[in-house]
């Protein structure tokens, strides 16, 4: 009695197993028709991945993809470091005071020297050095002195072991723009005196002096507080020499050939006002 109803037991497993496993086939087989019955229901065109499907999902990304590169990016991050901000920001304007500016630079000249012959043939480059004074009557204007020193390589016409080297004085004028903020172009104009010495190798030296008609300076000022800027400059003068040191004893003489001279000039300025 007990096999048998190990027996009927048993059945009843299989029995049960087969008709699970015959619900789970009929109910993939439900499942693959629900989607035949949709695919039939398509047209070709959609029930087929096609290469130009690809084609147009990668070009729509390329677009969504160039939209957020070309984006605000004070939009993602309101926080953003703005550079431009930060070099141009707005400044107190610079009160009447006085105005002191000290600088360097490379200058060379081209013209006339006189007697001697011209500029290029008796100097070459040079480092200059370069001090203002004046008083900043407005935060727009300046007026002062200048004056600057230079040392040249000597030129082609004089042996090694010879140096040159010139001066100038005068009195200038600087307009400033912008000068309710850290970045302020500005432009010079003066006029003075300037001299050249050359001393040859081996030989007596000589000097040529005379008027420097007008001195014409570019800069933009960088503000780093509301006393002291740093500014890049350009800068050149015309110069004619009117009397030269040539003869022997030393006593100065006409210049007979006085031709104009120019001379260039860049570098770099530091400005400092005092008792603002």
């Amino acid at each position: 009695m007990c096999a048998t109803t190990g027996g009927r037991l048993a059945g009843a497993r299989f029995a049960g197993g087969s008709g699970v496993a015959r619900a789970g086939r009929a109910s993939a087989d439900l499942s693959q028709g629900a989607r035949d019955d949709v695919d039939r229901g398509l047209p070709e065109s959609a029930r087929t991945l096609k290469p130009t499907h690809i084609v147009a999902v990668a070009f729509a990304g390329v677009l969504a993809g160039g939209r957020l590169s070309h984006a605000d990016p004070q939009a993602y991050n309101p926080n953003a470091f703005d550079l431009s901000g930060a070099l141009d920001r707005p400044v107190p304007p610079t009160p009447r005071s006085i105005e002191i500016g000290i600088g360097g630079g490379y200058t060379q000249g081209v013209g006339g020297a006189g007697g001697a012959g011209s500029v290029q043939d008796l100097t070459g480059p040079g480092a200059n050095l370069e001090l203002q004074v004046g008083v900043r009557t407005s935060p727009a204007l300046t007026v002062g002195l200048y004056a600057t020193g230079a040392r040249y390589r000597h030129g082609d016409l004089f042996a090694d072991g010879s140096q040159a080297h010139g001066a100038t004085a005068g009195i200038q004028a600087v307009w400033h723009a912008r000068e309710e903020r850290a970045l302020g172009p500005w432009i010079s104009l003066g006029c003075g005196w300037r001299g050249l010495w050359l001393a040859p190798a081996g030989s007596a030296p000589i000097s040529a002096h005379g008027i420097e008609l007008m001195r014409l300076q570019l800069g933009m000022d960088y503000r780093i507080s509301p006393a002291i800027a740093v500014t890049p400059v350009i800068g050149a003068s015309a110069s004619v020499f009117l009397v030269e040191d040539a003869a022997m004893p030393s006593m100065f003489a006409a210049v007979r050939d006085n031709r104009l001279n120019l001379y260039v000039y860049s570098g770099v300025l530091g400005r400092f006002d005092l008792g603002g």
